[in-house]
């Protein structure tokens, strides 16, 4: 599997071909974190964030973290605690320890097929970035006519129906877009791309 590795999340703070939630890194179902509170070794852990977004606390139980950034997490602990009476002024931190993998599919005339992990702090990215990471197109790619395939999902989670687009990633690249249309076509984890071959 190839792997989009950043060093930094400051790479793609003003980059133009990818989509962050400014607000930070939001926790996902399958992320690992570490909890530290200091001076309570025995509430110090490291969780895997379950599919219902949820982790369980020493003395407390559950409690719910996906969408939340790790600062928002520490305050959600630091209330917990307090209004379990566990603790009257925990300090707490939080880490991510192992980011979920977030993987986009591609397939056909491109130079590198397969599956890719998106950048762990990148919610989307355009269709041109994302070939360009798989190697660009093959010579006998057929560039204007790119087919995205993705699932729907609703607010539980559910999948309701698949999409396919068909995008003209040529003419994208070139900046050569029709009055009306985005300048970009964003691709986000999931979806699946398939370059066709170019008719000879």
């Amino acid at each position: 599997m190839k792997v989009f590795t950043v060093s930094a999340q400051s790479q793609y703070s003003n980059d133009p071909s990818v989509l962050r939630d400014p607000s930070g890194y939001k926790i996902r179902p399958s992320d690992r974190i570490r909890i530290s509170i200091f001076g309570q070794p025995d509430c110090s852990t490291e969780v895997k964030i379950n599919n219902q977004g949820l982790i369980r606390l020493t003395y407390v139980g559950e409690i719910k973290v996906s969408g939340l950034n790790v600062k928002s997490i520490e305050s959600l602990i630091t209330r917990r605690y307090q209004a379990e009476l566990i603790f009257r002024n925990p300090k707490v931190n939080v880490f991510v320890a192992k980011y979920s993998e977030r993987v986009v599919f591609l397939n056909g005339s491109v130079n590198r097929q397969g599956p890719y992990n998106f950048p762990p702090e990148v919610e989307a990215m355009n269709i041109v970035e994302v070939i360009s990471r798989a190697g660009g197109f093959s010579d006998i790619a057929r560039k204007n006519k790119v087919y995205v395939t993705r699932t729907i999902y609703d607010s539980s989670g559910s999948a309701t129906k698949t999409e396919t687009y068909t995008v003209d990633v040529e003419a994208l690249s070139k900046g050569l877009i029709k009055f009306g249309t985005k300048k970009r076509f964003w691709i986000y984890p999931g979806d699946r791309i398939q370059v066709p071959e170019r008719l000879i």
